[in-house]
């Protein structure tokens, strides 16, 4: 018996360990009856051509496959698999069919031994798993790229039997021209679906060789070795659903706070829980075996129990105690799924003092600096974080600035998160990503009957969409002039009307504008109304560009390093000390933005997870060759958070003589996460 092997970019024959005798097999045994195609090549041809035929001489299900091999345009001259895919990819339920298929090769070969025949085991998805049978037909299949990785669907390679059989979910024989694809015209092909547990289909087993090949009985054969798959794959799904259950029983039995003891139909005790055998008072091995009559009365219960135990199924039956200590008792029936009684499970509550379990008072949780993610230490952010700390939790209109790329949305979410409409919805709208004609129905939106083809009942703008919260207009300096003065009128009145509506519909929401250009110079150029750019001015938070606070550049980075690592699951052990400083080296044109995506670009790039300067893109090595490595400082590979942390921690001690008020603000947090982390670092005198 011999297997084909997926090796490399093709295919190899090779002995398997289950071959008996030397060489080749034996030529194949002919078939006594003689093999034909049910469908001649003009019928075939006619299909291929127009998408008619002649139904009375083909088969139903082949019929079917026609025509979705023609929907889905599949190329009936070809036949030749060009879709492969690698075994390691395989799920864990086809792992354990391609194990039990080495389990049996040798059976399900012996059906079909010597015949000129294959057997071919698949996944549900038409793939090939495993494959062995005679040399020559081996060979055959070699041809058409019939082999272990090879996608066998009829998306692929057209009408066959795994493919139709897979995808009617029923065993089915394909000979000759019922082949969609006429390089397979010269094989006949068995195929049986394998059903799971669940009934669902799994994968097939396929029966093929040349038509001129013995063919007897091969559907039956088929079918037979599906069965046998079958059932072992079942068997093993059993015994592991059963080893599952007894786990969450035994585990279940064992962890309620409830006495609980299993006894046999005799009165013997099988089993008890730790709380049983507390209560009880014994130890386990000594009440094994033994029964509960020192405790209480059993004998009566037992016979009653065992006389109608559909009866007390629910309820059970009260025992008395025997001892003095209180204890509610109770009998339980033990029945299976056919009503057979399996033995009796006795429920122990002690009553002597009812236990209280006081939970500690929750505790209210730390809440989460909304500004966590705004990076940096320089002056400017500072600056501007200090600004937005203040202002987060009122409804004053805000205007962020700075180039595009500095994080103006991200500290506008922030502000929101801070304030007290952070339970409200976030609105963001672009006004320079949406059409000059689009954008007052975005905002506005209109009311039933605006215009033709409008939505019965209108639709709500971003306006009623944010109330209660924050909308966020971004790039405001983009708003064309004709809107201007309806959002003017909105910020003054705090009312919206919709296109085509007469009636205002009142709003409460916070306006956050952001813009990457100078408002007061598109004023001076009336480009932007003056009386707008006041009402939107009342806090402006100016954002620096990156080039203006070159040293949060290793704060940004180490963080881009640490959560870009995590997300693409790549591990960066170590950084070269010239990789920081040919970051700071840089212009950043695209500020926070473009430097985020270069650490992305060089974690995917990086070998052997060190991170280098190579790794960066080829036109930023461009501009910051010949640079010099700026700070000695960060020669060292260690650029955990807690390292820099304690850096920064570090240099605000000795920049503010230790004073903590001065070192807490600098660094934006309290005084007392400011005592922990001195404390932690072992930073305190």
């Amino acid at each position: 018996m011999y297997e084909l092997i997926r090796q490399k970019n093709g295919y190899r024959i090779a002995k398997t360990r289950h071959s008996n005798g030397i060489g080749k097999s034996a030529p194949p045994r002919r078939s006594s009856l003689k093999q034909f195609s049910p469908v001649d090549f003009k019928s075939w041809r006619n299909f291929v051509d127009t998408g008619t035929a002649d139904i009375a001489c083909i088969n139903k299900l082949v019929l079917n496959s026609w025509h979705r091999c023609r929907s889905m345009g599949v190329d009936p001259t070809s036949g030749r698999c060009e879709d492969f895919r690698p075994v390691k990819d395989l799920s864990s339920e086809l792992i354990s069919l391609k194990d039990l298929v080495s389990d049996t090769i040798e059976f399900i070969y012996d059906m079909v031994r010597d015949r000129g025949l294959l057997v071919t085991i698949c996944d549900a998805g038409g793939h090939v798993i495993s494959m062995f049978g005679d040399y020559q037909a081996l060979q055959g299949a070699d041809h058409l790229n019939f082999g272990p990785g090879a996608n066998w669907s009829e998306g692929s390679v057209g009408t066959n039997a795994i493919g139709t059989a897979l995808a009617e979910g029923q065993s089915l024989q394909v000979s000759g021209r019922e082949h969609f694809c006429e390089s397979h015209h010269s094989w006949t092909c068995s195929a049986a679906p394998i059903f799971n547990l669940e009934s669902r289909v799994i994968g097939c087993v396929d029966i093929s060789g040349p038509m001129a090949a013995n063919h007897t009985d091969a559907l039956n054969l088929a079918f037979k070795g599906a069965r046998i798959l079958e059932s072992q794959l079942i068997r093993r799904q059993s015994m592991e659903l059963r080893r599952q259950s007894a786990q969450i029983i035994s585990s279940a039995f064992n962890t309620v706070m409830t006495g609980l003891v299993f006894i046999d139909l005799a009165g013997r005790i099988q089993i008890a829980n730790p709380v049983a055998v507390s209560l009880l008072g014994k130890e386990n091995h000594e009440l094994m075996g033994s029964t509960l009559d020192a405790w209480c009365k059993m004998e009566s219960a037992l016979e009653n129990m065992a006389a109608a135990p559909l009866m007390h199924a629910k309820k059970g039956l009260s025992l008395k105690w025997s001892l003095t200590n209180p204890m509610d008792i109770r009998l339980f029936p033990v029945i299976t799924s056919n009503n057979v009684l399996m033995g009796f499970l006795v429920v122990l509550k002690e009553l002597q003092r009812v236990h209280r379990i006081t939970l500690p008072k929750a505790q209210p949780e730390e809440r989460r600096d909304p500004f966590k993610n705004i990076i940096g230490q320089s002056n400017a952010i500072v600056r501007a974080l200090d600004t937005a700390k203040r202002v987060a939790d009122t409804a004053t209109t805000v205007l962020i600035t700075g180039d595009s790329g500095t994080g103006k949305e991200i500290l506008a979410k922030s502000l929101h998160d801070l304030s007290s409409r952070s339970k409200g919805p976030f609105v963001a709208v672009n006004c320079g990503a949406i059409a000059r004609d689009l954008i007052q129905s975005e905002l506005f939106v209109y009311a039933t009957g605006a215009f033709t083809g409008a939505k019965k009942g209108g639709n709500p703008g971003k306006f009623e969409q944010a109330s209660n919260g924050t909308l966020f207009l971004d790039e405001i300096g983009e708003m064309p002039l004709f809107l201007q003065v309806n959002l003017l009128r909105v910020l003054e009145e705090g009312q919206v009307t919709r296109l085509g509506g007469t009636k205002p519909v009142s709003i409460d929401v916070r306006i956050i504008a952001a813009t990457n250009k100078n408002l007061k110079q598109l004023v001076e150029e009336k480009q932007f109304r003056q009386d707008l750019f006041y009402r939107l001015n009342v806090v402006r938070i100016a954002l620096p560009a990156l080039s203006d606070r070159v040293d949060d550049i290793p704060l940004l980075a180490q963080y881009f390093i640490r959560k870009l690592s995590k997300k693409m699951g790549r591990e960066v052990r170590s950084v070269e000390p010239g990789f920081l400083s040919a970051l700071r080296a840089y212009g950043w044109p695209g500020n926070i933005r473009e430097l985020k995506y270069a650490i992305e670009g060089a974690i995917a790039l990086m070998p052997e997870n060190h991170l280098s300067v190579k790794c960066l893109p080829s036109d930023l090595r461009q501009q910051v060759s010949g640079y010099e490595p700026v700070e000695p400082v960060e020669t060292q590979t260690d650029f955990t958070l807690s390292s820099v942390e304690k850096q920064t921690i570090q240099k605000a001690h000795h920049h503010f003589s230790g004073n903590i008020s001065k070192m807490a603000k600098a660094l934006g947090i309290g005084r007392n996460t400011l005592y922990s982390k001195l404390k932690k670092y072992q930073l305190t005198e």
